[in-house]
């Protein structure tokens, strides 16, 4: 067999990618995953704000059209982890109703042909591999749960604390959002360091449970597991019906490479996509 098929290949590291390669990874199949981009570089600018926020130092300087042509910058991150790399770590689960046939002032959104209650096991081993922290039963919009989360929630900071008491004093139901960050409230060796620079930027302590540091550098050292970095997928190739596709064609340093499998997946992200690949 050539040395270019794989049992499977993933394109993409973000939090669908970087899940299900870490779930197959453990089952040993032979897995190929494919990075745009290399890894995001730790340095004193994952915290600066002029760096990121205003020079957008880590963002994709390309361009896409929208459906009028008119020009954007996607504000995509290609590195290993994808835009998990930057996300604030806000881990929610879709409402069991979400699933289900929902009217909207424009129309009707069909029903998922998956419901929650099929797709809840697959949250649950998504909110354990991510690190979850959270209190269950706080949020009253939270659908019901098989498994509690792995940690309590991450304390509030002063202020905060005092809004959710002023609000609950008024009769309303404040919640500690679901995070996936490392940070054990009394403990001083904790990763996270409470910065004020977690929500879209990098985290330079790797506190935050990215696909990066959660999913993908644990399963590097597998030798069933291969990651190409600087790849840029070009195309899909398909059989002739377009049915199945058959080869992936890749761009990387000047070179120009073909890779087959008999599973590809293109990946999403979102803990959501987590759920669902974990299925």
């Amino acid at each position: 067999m050539s040395s270019n098929h794989y049992d499977v290949i993933v394109i993409g590291t973000g939090a669908g990618g970087g899940t299900i390669a870490n779930k197959l990874a453990m089952a040993g199949k032979k897995i190929l995953i494919l990075e745009r981009g290399d890894f995001l570089p730790r340095e004193k600018d994952n915290w600066n704000s002029a760096a990121v926020q205003g020079e957008k130092k880590y963002q994709t300087k390309e361009v896409w059209q929208d459906a009028d042509g008119k020009e954007f910058n996607p504000q995509q991150h290609y590195y290993v982890g994808g835009n998990t790399k930057v996300y604030g770590a806000a881990l929610f689960r879709m409402r069991a109703e979400d699933f289900g046939e929902t009217l909207h002032h424009e129309g009707i959104s069909p029903a998922w042909e998956l419901s929650y209650a099929e797709l809840e096991p697959y949250y649950a081993a998504a909110e354990q591999l991510y690190g979850v922290r959270g209190n269950r039963g706080e949020d009253p919009t939270e659908p019901w749960s098989s498994a509690d989360y792995l940690y309590p929630a991450v304390s509030h900071e002063p202020r905060i604390k005092q809004l959710a008491e002023d609000f609950a004093a008024q009769g309303l139901t404040p919640f500690h959002v679901p995070l996936g960050i490392q940070r054990d409230n009394d403990n001083l060796f904790s990763k996270c360091i409470r910065c004020d620079t977690c929500d879209g930027y990098p985290c330079l302590v790797q506190a935050k449970a990215d696909a990066e540091v959660v999913a993908i550098n644990p399963v590097l050292g597998y030798p069933n597991v291969t990651l190409l970095t600087n790849a840029l997928v070009t195309n899909l190739e398909t059989n002739p019906t377009g049915s199945e596709v058959t080869a992936v064609n890749v761009e990387r340093n000047g070179d120009r490479l073909k890779y087959t499998a008999d599973v590809f997946v293109v990946s999403c992200g979102a803990i959501n996509s987590a759920a669902l690949l974990l299925r």
